[in-house]
C-alpha cells in the first residue's frame, strides 16, 4: 500500500465502518453480569467482589475457570496489540479497539483515498490517545469531525450519555486542508445549520490545548472565536512546554474506590474519618449529599443522591452520612508530606449533559476522598490565597470554557491544566478583599470547617445558610470573574443564555440545564438577571473609581 507504514502498492481508496467500541482489558462487572452472576456483579464495592469470585474456586470451579481464562485471554489480546508495534498510536494506555480498527484504516488506505468511521469522539478528546489525533491533525490527515451526544437515541443499545463522531480522514496524497468540525449534534437534520460548524487550524487548536493538542468542543462557530479570545488574557494552569505552573498546583486521589476498598469501613470508629463522594458535594457546599436520605428522598433523575434537605443545612452541627469511612491513621498517612493544612480543597471529575456545571469545587474538613474528587494541592505560598482559586475555579466564565474542552463525562487533570487561569498576581488588593469575603461567607456554613475560616481570618461563628443571599454572593462572584476576563456586556450574555443574545433558533447553548432548572423552579432564568444586574453595578463602580457596594442585599448576618 502506498503509504509510509507498510511499504505496500494500492491500498483501498475507501473504507467505511462503524467498528467495535470495547475496551480490551476485562471489566469484571460486565462479565459476571452478562454470566447471570448478579450478585457478584452488584456487589458493594471491589474488596467484597474480590471474595465472592474467589470463594467461586470451591463452589463453582467450572465458572471460575471460565473467568480466569477470560482474563487470560484479554490481557493476551492487549499485549499482543501492545507488543506487536503493529498499532503503536492506538495502544497507548488502557487499549479500546475503535482506536485500534482507526490506526488500521490509516495503515490499509491508498493515497488517495478516505477513510469514514462511526467512532467515540475520544479520538479527538482523550489525554490517552493526543499522540495518534496530534499525529493525523499534524500530517493534515484529519478532514472532518462531526460529533453526536445520544440524547434522541440515535444509537437505542447505548446510554444517552455516550458521545460519538463521524470522522473522515484523507489519504497522504489528499491531505493538507483545513479540518472542518461540528460536536453536539443530537438529529441528522442539525447537520444543515452552518452556524454549528467551524474550522481549526492546527495553531488554533494547539493554542488552546497545548499540553495535549486534543480537539475542543464547541457548540458553534461563535463558541470558537469567544473561546479563542479569552485565551489572550491568563496563561494556562500548568504548562508543560515551559513548566509555568504559577500556582504550584498538582493533584492527588486519595483513594480509589475499587483498589482500596479492602480498607473501608462500613460503620464509623472513635478513629475514623468520613470517605467523601464526588456526589457528596457541589460549589462550596460540602453536605450536598448524604447516605442517610438514599432511597428516602428521591435521586435525581431518579440516579445518585438527593441534596440534603434545606434544615440540615441551615443546622452549623449537621453533618453527613457518608457510605463508607476509613481509619484516621491511614487518611493521616496518605495526606503526609502532600498537605500540611486542616482542611482541604477538592474538584469533581463527574461531568454529563444532564449536569447543571462542568466545574465543581469546595472546601473540605480533613477527611478521606475518593477517586472521583481528587485533591487539589497548592503550593504552600499560595496555600493562603486558595479562596482566590476556588472562587475562579467555581466561577461561569471559566466553566464555559471548560465545556469547550470536556468531550466526555470525566473532567480530567489535563482538561484543568489546559485552561486560562489567573496567577495570584493578577489580584489587586481590592480584589482579594472582594473575594475573599464572599468566599468565606458560601464556605463556611458549618461547625466543622471552622478551620478553614481562621485561616481567612474570621473568628466568628458559622454564617446562615440561605438560599437566596448565596445565590447573590455566587453570582457577584460570576460577574467579577466576567469582567476579569475582559468579557463585553454581550459576550457575558452570550455566556450566560446565546438565546438571549441571538434569538430562540440560534443552535448553540451553555447552561441549559440550570437555565431549564430555573425556569421550572421560579419561572425565570434567575441566575442570568442577578449575574447581569451585578456586571452592570460592577462597571458602574469601575468607571466612577469606587469600590463596588452590593445592592442587591444586606450585609451578612452571622449567629
Amino acid at each position: 500500500m502506498a503509504n509510509d507504514t507498510t511499504g505496500w502498492a494500492g491500498g483501498f481508496d475507501v473504507v467505511l465502518g462503524n467498528p467495535p467500541w470495547d475496551r480490551v482489558k476485562l471489566q469484571e462487572k460486565e462479565w459476571f453480569a452478562d454470566n447471570g452472576y448478579e450478585d457478584i456483579a452488584t456487589a458493594r464495592n471491589s474488596a467484597i467482589r474480590k471474595r465472592l469470585i474467589a470463594a467461586l474456586q470451591n463452589e463453582q470451579p467450572g465458572v471460575y475457570a471460565r473467568f480466569v481464562e477470560a482474563i487470560r485471554r484479554a490481557d493476551g489480546e492487549s499485549t499482543l496489540l501492545k507488543s506487536s508495534q503493529l498499532y503503536p498510536l492506538a495502544t497507548s494506555g488502557e487499549v479500546n479497539t475503535f482506536a485500534v480498527f482507526t490506526e488500521l484504516a490509516t495503515k490499509i488506505l491508498s493515497a488517495t483515498g478516505i477513510v469514514g468511521l462511526v467512532i467515540p469522539t475520544g479520538l479527538a478528546t482523550d489525554d490517552r490517545l493526543k499522540v495518534f489525533f496530534s499525529e493525523l491533525v499534524d500530517r493534515g490527515r484529519l478532514i472532518s469531525l462531526i460529533g453526536f451526544e445520544n440524547e434522541d437515541f440515535i444509537f437505542p443499545g447505548i446510554a444517552n450519555v455516550i458521545r460519538f463522531c463521524a470522522i473522515t480522514l484523507a489519504g497522504q496524497s489528499r491531505s493538507g486542508a483545513t479540518p472542518r468540525f461540528a460536536f453536539y449534534i443530537r438529529r441528522p437534520d442539525q447537520l444543515d445549520i452552518e452556524e454549528r460548524f467551524f474550522s481549526l487550524p492546527r495553531e488554533d487548536m494547539a493554542r488552546l490545548n497545548p499540553n495535549t493538542h486534543t480537539c475542543p468542543v464547541f457548540r458553534t462557530r461563535h463558541d470558537a472565536e469567544l473561546t479563542l479570545r479569552l485565551y489572550e488574557r491568563f496563561p494556562i494552569l500548568r504548562n508543560e512546554t515551559d513548566g509555568g505552573n504559577s500556582w504550584g498546583v498538582s493533584f492527588f486521589r486519595m483513594f480509589d474506590m475499587a483498589n482500596d476498598s479492602n480498607l473501608f469501613l462500613s460503620e464509623p470508629t472513635d478513629a475514623s474519618l468520613p470517605l467523601y463522594e464526588a456526589k457528596l458535594l457541589w460549589h462550596y457546599d460540602h453536605r450536598f449529599g448524604s447516605y442517610e436520605f438514599k432511597g428516602v428522598v428521591k435521586g435525581k433523575g431518579g440516579r445518585g443522591l438527593p441534596e440534603v434537605p434545606l434544615a440540615c443545612h441551615q443546622d452549623p452541627s449537621y453533618t453527613i452520612t457518608p457510605q463508607y469511612w476509613l481509619p484516621r491513621d491511614v487518611v493521616e498517612d496518605r495526606l503526609r508530606g502532600r498537605w500540611a493544612h486542616d482542611w482541604l480543597l477538592c474538584y469533581r471529575t463527574t461531568s454529563s449533559a444532564k449536569l447543571e456545571r462542568t466545574l465543581v469545587a469546595t472546601i473540605l474538613p480533613v477527611a478521606a476522598v475518593n477517586h472521583k474528587a481528587p485533591l487539589i494541592l497548592l503550593a504552600e505560598e499560595q496555600s493562603r490565597r486558595s479562596f482566590l482559586f476556588l472562587a475562579c475555579f467555581n466561577s461561569l466564565v471559566l466553566d464555559y470554557i471548560a465545556r469547550q474542552k470536556v468531550g466526555g463525562t470525566d473532567v480530567g487533570y489535563f482538561h484543568l491544566d489546559q485552561l486560562p487561569f489567573p496567577t495570584p498576581e493578577d489580584f489587586s488588593a481590592q480584589d482579594l478583599e472582594f473575594i475573599r469575603t464572599r468566599v468565606l461567607e458560601l464556605v463556611f456554613s458549618a461547625n466543622d470547617l471552622r478551620s478553614y475560616a481562621r485561616a481567612l481570618g474570621w473568628s466568628g461563628g458559622p454564617f446562615q445558610w440561605d438560599p437566596n443571599r448565596r445565590a447573590i454572593l455566587r453570582c457577584e462572584l460570576d460577574a467579577f470573574f466576567a469582567h476579569f476576563y475582559g468579557l463585553a456586556r454581550d459576550e457575558w450574555r452570550f455566556v450566560l443564555d446565546p438565546s438571549d443574545l441571538h434569538g430562540p433558533s440560534f443552535p448553540g447553548e451553555t447552561f441549559r440545564v440550570l437555565k431549564e432548572k430555573e425556569l421550572s423552579q421560579y419561572g425565570e432564568f434567575v441566575t442570568k438577571r442577578i449575574c447581569l444586574q451585578a456586571y452592570d453595578d460592577l462597571s458602574a463602580a469601575a468607571k466612577l473609581g469606587l469600590p463596588y457596594v452590593s445592592r442587591l442585599y444586606p450585609p451578612p448576618f452571622h449567629p
